[in-house]
């Protein structure tokens, strides 16, 4: 059999190469990335119309007690996993961090997951966490941040679970920070 000619030869060779660089070539997510909030937002909206019904309203002192207490449990959780991640990596296994080992990568994996995952909710939940209790519901916001603690605590475990169990650690604490958002905001609407 003989060759396609030449110029055949080029033109399915630079297809094939455009056909991968197309490929390796980074897609945008921001429609995505809409999506998804959308999607996650709306279904607490509801849940947040249904269950306050006032304005918005300067809490007693005393009211925030238990708020205070879990907002500084938390605080201190963050800092676990920080600390957890911190001396795993580098008073620990120094020696190891760099390892090809597939234990190695997937302990490493996990320490800087679990706090990357805390950190990435953190500013969320602490900038709800300031007109939430203090303007909405501040008994509320107590009990939500010690769910949101109580969800976050297993997270370490749940990596090596597989997907399914991270995404809903993830999505039920996104979830208790969507619904005191939209909380704050229909008390302000109704203002």
């Amino acid at each position: 059999r003989l060759a396609p000619p030449l110029s055949r030869r080029r033109a399915a060779s630079t297809k094939r190469t455009m056909a991968s660089y197309e490929a390796m070539a980074p897609k945008p997510s921001l429609h995505l990335g809409i999506t998804f909030s959308a999607l996650n937002f709306a279904p607490m909206l509801l849940v947040a119309y249904f269950t306050n019904k006032g304005e918005l309203q300067y809490a007693e002192a005393k009211e925030l007690k238990m708020v205070v207490i879990a907002l500084i449990a938390y605080m201190l959780l963050v800092y676990v996993w920080l600390f957890r991640q911190g001396s795993g990596k580098r008073i620990l296994n120094p020696n190891l961090v760099s390892s090809d080992d597939p234990v190695c990568k997937k302990h490493f994996a996990n320490l800087n997951r679990t706090a990357e995952n805390t950190l990435e909710q953190a500013l969320l939940l602490l900038a709800v966490l300031f007109p939430y209790p203090g303007l909405v519901n501040a008994h509320r916001a107590a009990v939500l941040v010690w769910a949101y603690i109580a969800i976050l605590l297993p997270y370490p475990a749940l990596m090596g679970m597989g997907r399914n169990e991270i995404w809903l650690s993830t999505m039920l604490r996104y979830y208790i920070i969507n619904y005191m958002m939209a909380s704050v905001l229909l008390a302000a609407l109704r203002s």
